[in-house]
């Protein structure tokens, strides 16, 4: 696809404010060359200011890509897409080496504790995927939802749900969360003692006190904060408000909710 962009095209603003389109990929190659200093090398060349709380962390990471995307203006589209090239195949390669199953990756919006280094390399890939999504709006194409990526992604993303829906407590009921169009994911989470956990397929469960209905393009936008209810349509939900209003609120990124949503 980058290849293909004229250079009207690699001006054009993307949904990532203050970033346009050279300036995003230029994000993606700073993400790259991160993993493999980190987690090939062991070079942390840029640690995070210990004792913070989610928004000074938030806050930090924020200054700490636009310090990034500034500098790297001076890195061209032709340039850009040959770093890219070489990048992936070293991001992948260093992915291959790691025990996946590893209780040593720390994902934020999926737990407080470590979690499988499986599930820090799926944060990568769908950063990668959500990207891509936003650098093809920007050039006026469709999302691509095929599912064999796309659902990928959204079996990623839907960690961040337990984790959240922790906070109810255990008065909490079951809760169901349906994606449809293109492809089809269903989600049951039921509350065990006092958290949050995913009902396998052969599990009996009762009725759901809270249900979420949603597009796998709602879907992906909701969980990294790329919806809009007037650009992509109203989502369906019923059942235990607060329950809901967890859901609704719910993000697998870094970072808080840009508005409250109300489903209907």
């Amino acid at each position: 696809m980058l290849n293909a962009l004229t250079t009207n095209d690699w001006q054009r603003a993307t949904p990532c404010p203050g970033w346009d389109v050279l300036g995003l990929v230029n994000h993606l190659i700073g993400d790259d060359l991160s993993v493999i200093a980190w987690q090939r090398d062991g070079h942390h060349g840029t640690p995070a200011p210990a004792g913070g709380d989610e928004a000074s962390f938030v806050e930090w990471l924020d200054e700490l890509q636009i310090e990034w995307v500034h500098a790297a203006r001076r890195i061209s589209p032709r340039l850009a897409v040959e770093l890219l090239e070489w990048l992936g195949g070293a991001v992948a390669d260093t992915f291959q080496a790691q025990p996946v199953e590893s209780m040593s990756a720390r994902v934020s919006w999926a737990s407080d504790e470590v979690v499988p280094v499986w599930l820090d390399q799926a944060r990568k890939v769908t950063e990668r995927w959500i990207h891509r999504q936003q650098l093809r709006e920007a050039v006026g194409r469709s999302s691509d939802l095929a599912e064999d990526l796309a659902g990928r992604v959204l079996d990623s993303l839907r960690w961040a749900y337990p984790y959240r829906l922790d906070a109810l407590g255990t008065s909490a009921g079951v809760v169901r969360i349906e994606v449809s169009e293109p492809f089809d994911r269903h989600w049951i989470l039921t509350p065990e003692a006092g958290t949050f956990v995913f009902a396998g397929d052969d599990v009996e469960v009762g009725p759901a006190s809270a249900v979420l209905s949603m597009s796998v393009d709602q879907a992906w936008r909701l969980l990294t904060n790329n919806y809009d209810p007037n650009a992509h349509g109203a989502l369906h939900s019923e059942g235990d408000r607060r329950a809901i209003d967890v859901l609704l609120r719910t993000r697998a990124i870094i970072g808080t909710p840009k508005t409250q949503l109300d489903g209907n």
